[in-house]
C-alpha cells in the first residue's frame, strides 16, 4: 500500500508538469501565430505606401511561406487550441501567399512554341559593366572573384540576342560619384551591325534599326508637396533622375517599344551597396515617381512592348504595385517554382523582372547564372508580337 501511495504521488507531479509545459507550449505557439498574421496584415497594409517599412520589406520573400509552414509542424502535436492555430496560420498563407515569391504557375504553364521570327531579348545588371576587370577608380566589392575582360564580352556574345537592355553602364570613383562609361567602340566590334543607344546608366543593343530613344526622366512625377533632394552626379547628371530608357526599334513592318530599367535602389546608392541604415524617405519617393512615369509612358505608347531589368524589388515589396497596367508579368513562364535572381552566389531574392504588353507572347523565359561576372542573374525571353 505504501508502494501505491509513493509511485501515484511521483507521477501525478509529472503529469502536473507535463500539463503546464503543454499549455505553455500551446499559448505561446498561438501568441507567435497571432502575431505573425499581424506582422502579414501590416506589411499587406504599408510594404510600397510608407518609407519606413523599408526594413521589413528586406526579408527574403520566401519566409512569407516558411513561417506558417513551421508554424503549422509545431502546432501539429498540440492538443489545445490546435483548432485555432491552424485557423490564424492559415489565414496569414492566405494574406502573405501572394507576396512569398512563390510561382505556382510554372507547376502547369505551358509556352506556345515560338515562330521563325521570334525576338530574343537579354536583359542584365552588369555590376558596374568590366569595372571589376578594368581596374575602374573604385576597387572591386570585397569577395569579387577575379574576371576579364574578354569573358564580359563572351558571356554577352553567348545570350544569342536580338535585342540586350543593360543596366549599370557606370562606373564608380573612389568618392562613390558615378563615372560615364563610354565604351561604344568596343560594342561595335563585338557586336557588328547592331545599334546602340545609351540614357544615363542604361544601354540598349539591337539588332533592329532603332528609330527613336529617349530617357524616362522621373522628376515631373516627384511629390509636389516635397522639396525632393536628387543626389547630384557631376560626370553623369541623369544618373539620379532617368532610370529607364525607351527605345523604339523597326521590327519587319512595325515597331517594338523596349524598355530598359533599373529602377532606384530602396537605399542610398552612394557608396554602392545594400545597407539597411541608408534607408531614406527620398529614395522611397525616386522609386515612386521611376515607376508612375514609367507607367504614364507605357500607358501612351501604342507599340506592342517589352519591359525588363533589375526593379530592385522582391516580390515582398508593395511598391510593384505601381507597375504599368497594360504590362503583363512574364513569370508563369519561367521554370522554376521560387525563381530568384540575386545574389547571384547566394539567390534567394528576385528583383529583376519581366513583363510584356498583351499584344506580344512570351515563348521562352529563363534567368541565366552570371558565372561570377556580376551579381544578378541575366533575362533572355524569346518573345513574338501580334500581327
Amino acid at each position: 500500500m505504501t508502494d501505491t501511495q509513493v509511485v501515484t504521488a511521483t507521477a501525478e507531479p509529472r503529469r502536473a508538469r507535463r500539463s503546464r509545459w503543454s499549455r505553455w507550449a500551446t499559448w505561446s505557439v498561438l501568441s507567435a501565430s497571432v502575431a505573425w498574421l499581424v506582422f502579414v496584415a501590416l506589411h499587406r497594409a504599408l510594404s510600397g505606401r510608407v518609407w519606413w517599412w523599408q526594413v521589413p520589406e528586406l526579408l527574403p520573400p520566401i519566409v512569407f511561406a516558411v513561417v506558417p509552414v513551421l508554424l503549422l509542424a509545431v502546432a501539429l502535436p498540440a492538443r489545445l487550441a490546435r483548432g485555432w492555430i491552424t485557423a490564424v496560420t492559415l489565414a496569414s498563407v492566405v494574406l502573405g501567399g501572394g507576396v512569398s515569391g512563390l510561382n505556382p504557375a510554372s507547376l502547369w504553364h505551358r509556352s506556345a512554341p515560338a515562330p521563325a521570327d521570334a525576338i530574343t531579348v537579354f536583359s542584365w545588371n552588369t555590376w558596374y559593366w568590366d569595372q571589376p576587370a578594368a581596374g575602374g577608380a573604385m576597387p572591386p566589392p570585397t569577395g569579387t572573384p577575379p574576371r576579364e575582360i574578354a569573358d564580359f564580352y563572351r558571356y554577352l556574345r553567348d545570350q544569342r540576342a536580338d535585342v540586350y537592355l543593360l543596366q549599370e553602364y557606370v562606373y564608380f570613383g573612389r568618392d562613390s560619384k558615378p563615372i560615364r562609361v563610354d565604351d561604344e567602340a568596343r560594342l561595335r566590334r563585338e557586336f557588328p551591325g547592331y545599334h546602340i543607344a545609351v540614357a544615363s546608366e542604361m544601354v540598349t543593343v539591337s539588332r533592329f534599326p532603332i528609330v527613336s530613344e529617349r530617357g524616362v526622366d522621373l522628376r515631373p512625377w516627384l511629390p509636389e508637396e516635397r522639396d525632393v533632394t536628387i543626389p547630384s552626379s557631376p560626370d553623369l547628371p541623369d544618373f539620379s533622375t532617368v532610370k529607364t530608357l525607351r527605345t523604339d526599334v523597326r521590327v519587319g513592318d512595325g515597331t517594338v517599344s523596349f524598355y530598359n530599367a533599373h529602377i532606384n535602389s530602396p537605399v542610398d546608392a552612394s557608396p554602392p551597396g545594400l545597407d539597411p541604415r541608408r534607408l531614406n524617405r527620398t529614395q522611397h519617393e525616386l522609386r515612386q515617381a521611376n515607376l508612375r512615369a514609367l507607367a504614364a509612358d507605357v500607358e501612351k505608347n501604342p507599340h506592342p512592348a517589352v519591359l525588363a531589368g533589375d526593379f530592385n524589388a522582391s516580390p515582398a515589396m508593395g511598391i510593384m504595385r505601381l507597375m504599368p497596367d497594360r504590362m503583363v508579368d512574364a513569370t508563369p513562364v519561367l521554370g522554376s517554382l521560387y525563381p530568384t535572381s540575386w545574389d547571384d552566389r547566394w539567390p534567394l531574392w528576385r528583383i529583376d523582372w519581366a513583363f510584356t504588353t498583351p499584344d506580344v507572347t512570351v515563348h521562352r523565359y529563363e534567368l541565366v547564372r552570371s558565372k561570377g561576372l556580376s551579381d544578378h542573374s541575366g533575362q533572355r525571353l524569346v518573345v513574338s508580337t501580334s500581327p
